[in-house]
């Protein structure tokens, strides 16, 4: 996957994920990579789970470790799965947006259509 749009999808995809239940930082990206969202780098999945612990969207629990270190364990809160619902929607309506305007037979709306010149021409 293009990495501008990994990275422009991926607050949206963990929130996705954890509707599920709580999950570390490694778990999500694992998860992620599974449903073919890419690799998903450390450098890149870690803030961007800070910021949402930042926005109020997730919440991060220390959780002891059976036989190595402890791991902070990650859930969505009551404003994340408003957030979710609230992204998901424009997600859609940005991939319909951007299906109708790559698809076959694009046509443009009815009506006068005003002509943008070109470099160089007068109208």
């Amino acid at each position: 996957m293009d990495g501008a749009w990994q990275r422009a999808a991926l607050p949206l995809v963990m929130l996705g994920v954890l509707r599920a239940g709580p999950r570390h930082g490694y778990a999500i990206a694992r998860l992620l990579e599974d449903l073919g969202f890419g690799t998903v780098r450390g450098a890149v999945l870690y803030p961007a789970l800070n910021r949402l612990v930042d926005q109020g969207f997730i919440e991060a629990e220390w959780e002891a470790g059976q036989q190595g270190p402890g791991r902070k364990m990650l859930h969505l809160t009551a404003a994340g799965r408003a957030e979710l619902g609230r992204q998901a929607q424009a997600w859609q309506d940005f991939d319909s947006a951007v299906a109708r305007a790559i698809g076959p037979g694009v046509e443009p709306p009815a009506g006068p259509q005003e002509r943008i010149p070109r470099a160089g021409q007068e109208n």
